[in-house]
């Protein structure tokens, strides 16, 4: 899901960065690296679904936060059920305007 961070600041949020009891974060991208047409600048956090990346749009020249989902953790090997719960929620913030809630541009 790629998100407007607003303001044009994240903070890192470092809570919850390993994950679970006994279960392993997934490794973070590196800074640089592009995913679709977003470049990855750095972890801001990590939560039960996956990771969420301070990026940068060229396209349109703004900064994005992009979250990606993480199979291992959600148990969910096809990945079939995470995207459709991902899907829900980008369609459940794309009816919502308010200062304190992201804009979401793309869900795929």
């Amino acid at each position: 899901m790629v998100m407007d961070d607003g303001d044009n600041t994240l903070e890192e949020n470092t809570q919850g960065e390993t994950g679970g009891a006994g279960e392993e974060a997934a490794p973070a991208l590196s800074r640089g690296t592009m995913v679709g047409r977003y470049l990855v600048a750095e972890v801001i956090g990590r939560g039960g679904m996956g990771v969420v990346y301070k990026a940068f749009d060229p396209d349109l020249n703004r900064p994005v936060a992009l979250k990606l989902l993480s199979l291992k953790s959600t148990g969910d090997s096809s990945g079939s059920s995470s995207r459709a719960r991902l899907l829900r929620e980008g369609q459940a913030l794309a009816q919502l305007s308010h200062p304190n809630v992201v804009t979401v541009f793309d869900v795929g």
